[in-house]
């Protein structure tokens, strides 16, 4: 497309004189370099056609010398005519080299051209496409939103469901904390039946050894007198001697038997102490037990068996608040697992 002249003859001129002045030939690349690569380039080249010819019009008709021979004057005419048409040719030359070039350049740019319709229709199409696939994702997005919009929904019913989860648990940990305490009382009271059970077993043994002393102290009195009458009367006294001693041994090996019971009942009530809360009613019946147990805790072997009957009344209540402790754990595990899952979805 042939560029809007922007440039005057006289530019072109002053350029060609000048280019001349220097030597070089006033070709179209030199002189529309000059000029900034500005007008049409068919209009320069036709400024600089048209300087060309007035230019040699000008130096023919400036070619009489006064006082050179005509001859001369004729030979240089027909040198310079030679030199003038060489330049003409010479120049045509790189006009039709130039105007080639042009066409060339004006053809690889109409190819271009060709090309970038071809990429628009292309592009054109794609676009429909596009504009296709937006409307999809569109509708897409309107799914997602939907969706986002149910799992919102369900997300806040899991965390009202949560939060009565929550409160259930804080009130079974308040009822486990009553009971724990309910509990730490009895264990109280449980403890101070069995130091008074073991305070009165111990002032029975003390009684009983203190008996054990005095008769002793007789019985040696007897036999100091026996022993003074008759031998046969010391012998027997001193069976009767053994039979008290083993009869002591006897009672003193039931005594070490109730100590290691009472021992072993004072062990399983510390473990009883630190196990978890029982239920109101199973505590009713332990207390009944207990009852029980206290008014069969006068004798040594009652007061044993007592304890070891309420020792495991008390585990067989912490094994059954453990399990049921247990299975609110795991309920309360599974929960979370859920709420974590739907956070999963969510994010």
């Amino acid at each position: 497309m042939a560029r809007s002249s922007s440039v005057s003859f006289e530019a072109v001129e002053q350029i060609c004189f000048q280019l001349l002045s220097q030597g070089e030939n006033p070709s179209f690349n030199l002189v529309y370099a000059e000029l900034g690569n500005k007008g049409s380039s068919e209009i320069v080249q036709r400024y600089i056609d048209q300087w060309r010819r007035e230019t040699g019009e000008a130096f023919f008709r400036q070619r009489s010398i006064p006082g050179m021979p005509d001859e001369l004057v004729s030979a240089a005419d027909v040198f310079m005519g030679k030199v003038w048409s060489l330049s003409l040719q010479h120049a045509d030359q790189i006009f039709a080299t130039q105007r080639q070039d042009l066409e060339q350049e004006r053809e690889a740019f109409r190819a271009q051209l060709r090309q970038a319709q071809d990429r628009i229709l292309q592009l054109e199409v794609e676009a429909g496409a596009a504009s296709q696939q937006v409307k999809s994702f569109e509708q897409a997005v309107l799914s997602r939103d939907s969706t986002i919009a149910d799992l919102r929904s369900q997300a806040l019913e899991f965390l009202r469901q949560r939060e009565g989860l929550e409160n259930r648990l804080k009130q079974l940990e308040d009822a486990a904390e009553v009971r724990e305490q309910k509990f730490a009382a009895e264990s109280e009271r449980l403890t101070r039946l069995l130091q008074t059970d073991r305070d009165r077993y111990g002032a029975s043994l003390k009684e009983e050894q203190d008996r054990s002393a005095q008769e002793r102290e007789m019985l040696l009195k007897q036999v100091d007198l026996a022993r003074q009458e008759k031998l046969s009367d010391i012998i027997a006294m001193r069976q009767q001697l053994a039979n008290r001693e083993e009869r002591e041994t006897r009672q003193r090996e039931q005594t070490e038997e109730a100590r290691a019971a009472l021992r072993e009942a004072v062990s399983r009530t510390r473990q009883i102490e630190t196990s978890l809360a029982a239920a109101e009613g199973r505590i009713e019946r332990l207390q009944v037990q207990l009852k029980t147990a206290s008014e069969a805790a006068h004798g040594k072997e009652s007061a044993v068996a007592a304890a070891e009957a309420r020792a495991r009344a008390v585990e067989e209540v912490r094994l059954a608040e453990t399990a049921r402790a247990q299975r609110a754990e795991s309920a309360l595990a599974e929960t979370l697992v859920e709420l974590a899952a739907l956070k999963k979805q969510m994010a």
